[in-house]
């Protein structure tokens, strides 16, 4: 949660806006306040959205649909204006951390608590589609885990945006690893999509990752269609239900009548449904709910901490693709999708101007997309190699190992051909300068050749640079801005950051200045020119993914 930016609007409708929750594909959420002091979140359609028509009347049907949708466990439409110049929805506020934040932090929930899970995301889906609605993104980050039980938000927003018109061409809008066979290959989608994307769903929340795994898009969607996920670490009593949810034909999956009749009544949601460790981020949710409906001063919160897996080893759950899209939850950044947040104190904004000094005081922070949840007092100032994330590298070392062979022949060649003709004089001083040359660039490419690669890596934390063991981090928490500047082989990652922390050359890592920022990576040093264009592609989704409040499109 951050505080309101200088162009945030105070009030929309009746309700009086508190802080910045997060940016997502529709546009702005916000913490909101009603007349009566309730809390909501509310979420305002970005320009482009606003001035779609198609979009306009879509948003109408979907709002005056999902304000019907009622359930125990779904948050609430409270209130929309789609006639509004920015359209906006307003939801119930649920003072809990999405299911993507407490695996990310805690690892996978207990047999019971999933089983609790299935139960009560059965029944919310249940009246999602009694009100005509299909969800088409049910995914851990739109699950959220309030005390008294799960809450599945964003229902009706996914099918306006995507029959507006306003996703590109070849885009997805959903999470790959949690789609269904009909939305990967583009056929009619009916509730059970929604019941394939539960079953993954409990996958994740009881094993810690996607039933089909999170590396590569393209691979996860293939396998989505044509491969049978391994559930052999799944708890007995979960297996069988999530098994019959992620049949390939959609006329074999249970409906949710039925997966409640197998699964059993919903638990009886008491203050033990959860592990004490999730309790204690939905206290700190709402401790600092309460003190930023007080008049507390919004704070910045440390991204989620790796989790212990099997033998020890960090691991990390998938990223929560399009979790930004979250309008009931507070989100700072973390490894899934996350709101605005300002630059630190003297960086610049993408505007050019400065950004002021951080409000003082204490601040609260309530359940985040991806989320927050956890009261923080300093910012991490390492970077955990650790965490996964991209990783990138400078290329060229065996073109350069073959360039300084063909120069060492091409110098030899010239002096045998002087010797030949008995060159003297000026010629011969041109021929001894042609071998020098010649020389000198074998040597600087056989350097090239075999000193190792400058590696970049993305991670929650932030940024870092190896060479030869030796490692530069630039932690998120010092980062005002990032993108990629220049094109072709001159295309760079640029970031600019307090000038207390701004990266400085060393012997093994050049840095350049840009406008006030630096080039710490060259990604036009990548490879050749499909090589480039790609890992380009990589690098932007990687920004998007991991600081989406940072990263500015707009750098060239």
């Amino acid at each position: 949660m951050q505080p309101l930016l200088a162009g945030d609007p105070s009030k929309i409708g009746d309700y009086r806006l508190l802080a910045r929750i997060g940016k997502g594909a529709m546009g702005s959420v916000y913490l909101g306040g009603s007349r009566g002091g309730r809390p909501v979140a509310v979420k305002v359609a970005k320009p482009e959205l606003a001035e779609d028509t198609d979009f306009r009347e879509r948003f109408r049907r979907e709002a005056r649909m999902s304000a019907a949708v009622g359930g125990f466990w779904t948050a609430t439409v409270v209130d929309s204006d789609p006639e509004a110049p920015h359209p906006w929805l307003a939801t119930e506020y649920v003072p809990g951390p999405t299911l993507h934040r407490a695996v990310a932090e805690h690892g996978p929930l207990p047999e019971g608590t999933v089983l609790g899970l299935g139960a009560g995301l059965a029944e919310a889906l249940q009246a999602v589609h009694r009100a005509g609605l299909v969800h088409r993104d049910l995914k851990p980050a739109n699950v959220l885990l309030g005390p008294d039980g799960p809450r599945v938000i964003d229902f009706g927003i996914s099918r306006a945006m995507t029959a507006s018109g306003m996703t590109a061409t070849g885009m997805f809008f959903g999470t790959p690893g949690f789609f269904s066979p009909e939305q990967t290959t583009g056929t009619d989608v009916a509730p059970p999509s929604d019941v394939f994307s539960l079953g993954a769903v409990l996958v994740f929340a009881a094993t810690g990752t996607a039933p089909f795994g999170n590396e590569n898009t393209a691979a996860m969607l293939y396998r989505v269609v044509h491969n049978e996920p391994d559930l052999s670490a799944l708890p007995e009593a979960v297996r069988s239900p999530v098994a019959a949810c992620l049949a390939k034909d959609p006329d074999a999956r249970p409906s949710t009548g039925e997966l409640l009749d197998i699964i059993g009544s919903s638990r009886h949601f008491s203050a033990d449904w959860l592990p004490s460790d999730v309790k204690t981020l939905i206290n700190g949710h709402t401790a600092q709910l309460e003190r930023v409906l007080h008049g507390g001063a919004p704070d910045h919160e440390r991204p989620p901490a790796p989790r212990k897996g099997a033998g020890g080893t960090a691991v990390a759950p998938p990223p929560a693709a399009g979790a930004g899209n979250n309008p009931s939850v507070l989100a700072p950044r973390s490894s899934s999708t996350a709101g605005q947040e300002p630059p630190p104190p003297g960086v610049p904004r993408p505007d050019g101007s400065a950004a002021p000094p951080h409000p003082a005081g204490g601040s609260p922070s309530a359940a985040g997309e991806a989320d927050s949840g956890q009261h923080r007092t300093d910012p991490p100032e390492g970077v955990r190699g650790e965490l996964p994330g991209p990783v990138f590298h400078t290329a060229g070392r065996a073109s350069a190992l073959l360039w300084s062979g063909f120069s060492a022949l091409l110098a030899y060649g010239t002096v045998r051909t002087g010797a030949d003709f008995g060159v003297s004089g000026e010629s011969a001083a041109v021929f001894m300068l042609a071998v020098f040359l010649l020389l000198l660039s074998a040597v600087l490419s056989l350097a090239h050749a075999l000193v190792p690669a400058i590696r970049l890596k993305i991670n929650p934390d932030g940024i870092r640079v190896s060479r030869m063991g030796l490692h530069r981090d630039i932690p998120w928490s010092r980062v005002g801005r990032v993108g990629l500047v220049g094109t072709g082989k001159k295309q760079a990652l640029a970031v600019w950051v307090a000038s207390a922390s701004t990266p400085e050359s060393r012997w093994w890592h050049r840095v350049r200045e840009y406008h006030g920022g630096s080039r710490i990576f060259t990604i036009g040093a990548s490879g050749g020119w499909w090589k480039r264009r790609r890992e380009a592609r990589r690098l932007r989704a990687a920004l998007q993914q991991y600081a989406p409040s940072r990263y500015d499109p707009r750098l060239v």
